[in-house]
């Protein structure tokens, strides 16, 4: 299956009183929507006996869902309604019977950044995909229209008046689809509407539905299940702890991420630097040789777990991080590792968070050595943005739902599993990692390195240099 580090997709399905058969079909359609982040949003009847959908979708703990319940005029009404309730940036909207012939989200998804006041479209209708944004410019659908295609065809035509131009991809498949080379819909459309249909005079839809008006049954960001989801999927670790359900219950600004491997010696330390900053504390350890999990208590702890381990996979332990933060209701969340300190001198996250503008943050880090008080200044680093003897980290990402790092990298990845570069921010947080404190950590660390890296992407004989540069922390500036 094909990623993208954040497809930033919310995927609105009308499916009116299709219920049931969209629940049978379900499993042919889960994965594709089980990728980072992407929400579905799916409208039904008011009357729809909704009570097998929601019993069905409690089974998928790692696709965002949300159910919108109402009475539409037609589709056209559910569609808008369906785009007023989504938060994502793009959306695709898509016919309930439309299964995926190939990946449709994937292949109108991956160019669209490229291509400003563009729309996708596929091969058939019911595979139409555009920022939300264009959608909001043209008032959505024009909800006189009631053939699907048809109501499909005139919001095209309008968002072309509107200068947002078309990208056709006829490789892109549904099944089933109607071809948009087909005419057999037009034979249904009195020939009078079907001119106003395909020859809008203005782009703007001239819709008297009123918005808001459906009622929200279940969604994602709330996290309705989640004391029996976790539970679940905590169920096939070696141990896990939860203080009480209380916690599911409260939100949450920001919750620190901390994998964790025989690290008795320094976790207490770090949960205290963390919880000065931090709301929440989700700890996950790699089946540790030492007391690690036992000694790690904080007030601010939601939750810790042990895995069995099988060999050194960070990018699996950060993913599982993931998983298991995706069940809290949080807006943003932090990766810290077990050796690592906040400057209590330089933190301005919380300034970082209020801004609307900022998904992913990045940090100042200081490698100790040899004592607190002083650090290494020459360390080599192949990040671009590290300066001044520091390394720059991106750590900090906002919730767009839950995510997984798609790197092919085990180590030595970018600490975030999506980045944007005009929704970045490069903050004056400083972090103090203290894994290079003494020879014999630093020895450690080489060793390490030198067996699980087999791409050798660092010279990691730098590690055990004699010939350094070092300045003292105190002096730091930001």
């Amino acid at each position: 299956m094909k990623q993208l580090p954040n497809f930033d997709l919310s995927i609105v399905v009308p499916l009116g009183d299709r219920v049931e058969s969209f629940v049978e079909s379900l499993p042919l359609r889960t994965y594709y929507y089980e990728r980072n982040g992407i929400e579905v949003v799916l409208l039904v009847d008011e009357e729809a006996d909704c009570r097998s959908l929601l019993a069905c979708i409690r089974k998928y703990l790692f696709i965002s869902w949300k159910i919108v319940s109402g009475s539409w005029q037609n589709r056209a009404t559910a569609y808008n309604e369906g785009i007023r309730q989504s938060i994502k940036e793009y959306v695709l909207l898509m016919f309930p019977e439309s299964l995926f012939q190939t990946d449709v989200i994937y292949e109108l998804r991956e160019t669209l950044d490229e291509y400003p006041l563009h729309y996708a479209v596929g091969f058939s209708y019911g595979s139409l995909m555009v920022k939300k944004e264009y959608l909001d410019w043209v008032g959505g659908y024009d909800e006189q229209y009631n053939v699907a295609e048809g109501a499909e065809e005139n919001l095209c035509r309008r968002m072309e008046l509107a200068d947002i131009h078309r990208l056709y991809y006829p490789e892109v498949l549904l099944q089933p689809g109607e071809s948009r080379l087909s005419a057999a819909w037009k034979q249904s459309v009195p020939e009078d509407l079907l001119y106003d249909m395909l020859l809008p005079i203005k782009s703007k839809a001239d819709n008297r539905s009123k918005p808001g008006s459906g009622k929200l049954l279940y969604d994602w960001q709330e996290h309705p299940y989640a004391k029996e989801q976790c539970r679940e999927y905590l169920s096939k670790l070696k141990q896990f702890d939860i203080p009480s359900d209380e916690v599911f219950e409260k939100s949450y600004p920001l919750i620190a991420l901390i994998p964790t491997y025989n690290e008795s010696e320094r976790i207490t330390d770090c949960l205290r630097s963390v919880e000065k900053y931090c709301d929440g504390i989700i700890l996950l350890d790699d089946d540790s040789l030492d007391d690690t999990y036992e000694i790690a208590q904080s007030e601010k702890l939601l939750l810790k777990a042990k895995k069995v381990r099988t060999k050194f996979n960070d990018k699996q332990n950060r993913n599982m991080l993931l998983d298991m933060v995706s069940f809290f209701k949080a807006k943003w969340f932090i990766f810290i590792d077990a050796d690592e300190r906040f400057d209590d001198r330089f933190v301005d996250l919380r300034e970082v968070m209020k801004r609307d503008d900022v998904d992913t943050v990045g940090v100042w880090i200081a490698n100790l050595w040899n004592s607190m008080e002083a650090y290494r200044t020459d360390m080599e680093d192949t990040n671009l943005l590290s300066q001044n003897g520091l390394w720059f980290r991106w750590r900090m990402f906002r919730n767009k739902g839950r995510m997984q790092f798609i790197f092919v990298l085990k180590l030595h990845f970018m600490a975030v599993p999506y980045i944007k570069k005009n929704k970045a921010y490069n903050s004056k947080t400083l972090l103090l990692h203290l894994g290079y404190l003494n020879k014999d950590k630093r020895l450690n660390k080489y060793n390490l390195y030198q067996y699980e890296d087999e791409l050798k992407l660092v010279n990691y004989d730098d590690i055990l240099s004699l010939d350094i540069s070092l300045r003292l922390v105190k002096d730091i500036s930001l």
